[in-house]
């Protein structure tokens, strides 16, 4: 069984989450189309926008790392990496003056995953060397 749809399942899920944030705050501000200039509006825009710009791109090189390696402890490693640095991106972003470290470790875990599993794909079609 693959690993890599569970991870999928939780994004998922914080997906309607942040989804639901920014209806949430388009109740609130009477904004149906852009931001209307409401600095909480826009900044759950931002995460929900974050979100879906880097989530998608980094289940597809996880899923890949599995199916193309068959590491599965390292997708679970991966996955779980991915998971935490976008919480701590959420947490950091919706308080962005107090926590800034936190959304510049979601930031980093994030990419730190991208660019693991971008390099394990590379090396898994270095063409291997023997005597």
């Amino acid at each position: 069984m693959l690993i890599t749809p569970l991870f999928a399942a939780v994004c998922g899920l914080m997906f309607l989450i942040l989804s639901f944030d920014v209806i949430s705050h388009r109740r609130r501000s009477r904004t149906n189309l852009g931001d209307g200039e409401d600095p909480e509006l826009q900044k759950a825009i931002r995460i929900h926008g974050n979100f879906s710009e880097y989530v998608p791109f980094t289940l597809l090189l996880l899923w890949l790392v599995e199916v193309v390696t068959g590491l599965r402890t390292m997708v679970v490693v991966f996955g779980s990496i991915l998971l935490i640095g976008r919480v701590l991106h959420v947490t950091g972003m919706k308080d962005h003056s107090k926590n800034f470290r936190f959304r510049q470790a979601g930031v980093a875990a994030t990419f730190l995953v991208i660019g693991a599993c971008s390099f394990l794909l590379l090396y898994s079609y270095l063409p291997v060397v023997t005597d």
